[in-house]
């Protein structure tokens, strides 16, 4: 049997391609949207990719299903539970598939969606147990799907669902089998995630407490805390997955645009996206900028500032790091990407166009202003837990997802110095409160580490 993970840094999306080589046979497991990497490797092996399978519906990214079909002619097969609109085959418990040596066992597994299942995979080149479990999103190392992304209304009976696959539908399985999920660190899919890559099921067992036999009222009481954040860009991608996404071959072509291009643009209400560094941003960018600097996670930054129906335009420094940036943010349903600002901001600079600035502030500066001047506000947008484990003496606590979501009441004439842990968020935040018409604001350089190095917390 072949067997290959394959991972999106930054999302911590894997997907799987299995098959056997001596039969020349493969199937896909949860594609990501840019496919050449699954068909670069199964041509170097011999395979030709003949079924795809997706484990839930997506919400986190679009799925490469339609992109891989219609690359190979493969058959896409998804929960009936998905009422998915585009040419598919669905799957039940108990289906099996075989690709030469590789076989695959359909587990229906909700909780994590309405819709979930999980594949047992068997080598029979080498024995018949199952060797690994591919669970989707029920089961991750260290943690399990989070239940709330269904709704509401459909939280508690999907609580009760993720708690009877983990302790029911996967007790058959001994401890030794491997375990595969969809997503690892950098998802927003689960609250820990290790970075590991793989786990076992008997590892699970005895060390995440989710699945060490917690009785189920426990099990419920810590699966209805908090969530994280889930982006705007979540709803949308969950439709455009059960639509079916527009292959990418028919999404805008992504160009160099002159200046005068990008002014009517955003009269016509095109979003300024700038994935410049911090540093580089502050010092000047087009007004209505956007700062979403290119980290591996920035998609799910850019989920929760701009609806991904937008329209966007990409201010880099270059060509090529404008076409990477759209590479990654075509991976969570952002379409309409225009193109780039040709000559980046200086050129923009250079015929005397108006651009704006985000000072950067040192913990020096950021004290000397707090010493000269009492209204100065300095506005935390880092999370709950941040803020409890130390922050500015006297600062007003404003998480970024809930600013971005409400905005602030805090008034527009303002004297304001955003900060977050390293610099980042706070740059997102500044340039969302400069959007708003905010104009005295400030982003405090290298965050609460930076702080935290020279300057007492509370």
């Amino acid at each position: 049997m072949f067997f290959q993970q394959f991972k999106v840094e930054g999302l911590g999306c894997y997907s799987y391609l299995i098959g056997c080589p001596t039969e020349g046979v493969a199937c896909v497991v949860d594609p990501e949207r840019h496919v050449e990497r699954y068909l670069d490797v199964a041509q170097k092996h011999g395979m030709r990719i003949t079924d795809i399978f997706d484990t839930h519906l997506h919400a986190d990214h679009v799925t490469g299903s339609q992109e891989l079909a219609a690359q190979t002619g493969a058959k896409i097969h998804i929960h009936p539970a998905i009422e998915a609109q585009y040419p598919h085959e669905t799957v039940s418990d108990g289906q099996r598939f075989r690709f030469g040596a590789a076989e695959i066992e359909i587990i229906e597994t909700p909780g994590h969606t309405p819709n979930s299942v999980s594949l047992a995979v068997t080598d029979h080149a080498r024995s018949e147990d199952v060797e690994a479990l591919l669970t989707g999103d029920l089961l991750f190392v260290g943690d399990v799907g989070r239940p709330d992304l269904a709704g509401d209304d459909l939280l508690e009976q999907q609580v009760q669902n993720l708690y009877d696959s983990l302790y029911h539908k996967l007790s058959r399985f001994p401890d030794w089998t491997e375990v595969y999920p969809a997503h690892g660190e950098g998802s927003l899919c689960g609250k820990g995630m290790s970075s590991k890559p793989m786990t076992t099921l008997g590892f699970e067992r005895r060390n995440n407490p989710l699945l060490k036999d917690m009785p189920f009222e426990e099990f419920r009481r810590v699966m209805t805390a908090a969530f994280q954040v889930r982006p705007d860009n979540f709803a949308v991608m969950v439709e455009k997955n059960r639509k079916g996404p527009a292959l990418l071959k028919e999404t805008a072509a992504f160009t160099r645009l002159p200046a005068d291009r990008v002014e009517q643009a955003v009269r016509n209400g095109a979003k300024l996206v700038d994935v410049r560094d911090q540093v580089a941003f502050g010092a000047a960018f087009l007004p209505g900028s956007i700062n979403i600097g290119m980290r591996p996670d920035s998609v799910n930054w850019l989920g929760m500032v701009v609806e991904a129906a937008s329209e966007i335009i990409i201010i880099a420094d270059n060509g090529t790091d404008a076409r990477e940036a759209a590479f990654r943010f075509r991976r969570a349903g952002y379409d309409k990407l225009t193109g780039y600002l040709a000559d980046g901001v200086s050129g923009w600079a250079m015929q005397g166009k108006q651009l704006d600035h985000l000072p950067q502030l040192t913990p020096t500066g950021l004290t000397h202003v707090l010493d000269k001047y009492d209204d100065h506000v300095v506005l935390d947008v880092r999370t709950d837990a941040e803020w409890q484990a130390g922050h500015v003496q006297g600062a007003v606590h404003h998480p970024i997802s809930d600013l971005i979501q409400n905005g602030t009441d805090l008034p527009r004439q303002r004297h304001i110095t955003a900060v977050c842990g390293s610099g980042y968020r706070s740059n997102i935040a500044g340039s969302f409160l400069k959007s708003l018409g905010y104009e005295h604001v400030f982003s405090l350089i290298g965050g609460m580490t930076a702080w935290n190095a020279t300057r007492r917390t509370v």
